[in-house]
């Protein structure tokens, strides 16, 4: 949709000097005036009195733009309205599995954010990682990045420890309505898992962290019960072969 300079009129993979395009089959108001001047153009109808008029032209396609963009912006704002109620509440948060799309270190004074996406509700958005500066901008001591640009990797180290994430990983986040102002809410994602990247860097301590927690233990039980009966197993065939 818009409206282009006649030096704009070409296309330049057809290499044609004059081009257009409407969606098939005709479905909107835009598409019905489109063939009509592509049929009065090629003989096989005669245009509407009313779309001889280039003023007209010009008011009626400005007006289609201008409905066309409300109707845009009113969708995505029902969108965000309902996804606010959907996670709003005390039963309203919720945690789910994501995967990393990008990751940026941000400003000096800022502290790194992840992009991801969380494929069972189509939500896209940013988390934030533990900062590791002090509001007066020295370096936390506890807290420190390397963000590794060929590799789409980001490590922390903190309190002794150290753990990476990867561009396309799979974590967990806790999505959850936050009040920011009276009235107002705003959709916000904390990362729940890996823990060392919580903001309390325990994942029992956040919210819905208690569920990855168990789940990372019974895990790991699964995990020894695999490995010990593959040991067994082993064990018994080296037997037999003696």
């Amino acid at each position: 949709s818009g409206e282009y300079r006649a030096t704009d009129w070409h296309h330049y993979g057809l290499a044609a000097p004059v081009y257009t395009h409407f969606t098939s089959p005709i479905r909107r108001y835009a598409d019905v005036c489109v063939h009509r001047l592509l049929a009065a153009a090629i003989n096989v109808a005669p245009l509407p009195a009313h779309l001889s008029s280039k003023s007209y032209m010009h008011d009626l396609c400005e007006n289609m733009n201008r409905r066309h963009r409300s109707a845009q912006l009113a969708g995505r704002s029902s969108v965000q309205l309902h996804t606010l109620i959907f996670f709003s509440g005390d039963d309203g948060a919720k945690v789910e599995d994501a995967y990393v799309l990008d990751i940026d270190m941000g400003d000096v004074h800022d502290s790194p954010t992840m992009s991801i996406i969380i494929p069972r509700y189509g939500i896209e958005g940013r988390t934030q990682l533990p900062t590791a500066r002090s509001a007066d901008g020295d370096t936390h001591p506890d807290i420190s990045y390397t963000k590794d640009d060929e590799r789409h990797t980001i490590a922390i180290r903190r309190d002794g420890k150290e753990e990476s994430i990867q561009v396309f990983d799979k974590v967990r986040v806790r999505i959850y309505a936050k009040e920011i102002q009276d009235g107002q809410k705003d959709l916000k994602i904390d990362l729940v898992a890996p823990a060392l990247f919580t903001l309390s860097a325990s994942a029992t301590d956040v919210p819905g962290g208690e569920e990855v927690a168990n789940a990372d233990k019974k895990s790991s039980k699964k995990q020894r019960g695999r490995d010990s009966y593959k040991d067994n197993a082993d064990a018994k065939s080296s037997k037999r072969r003696r």
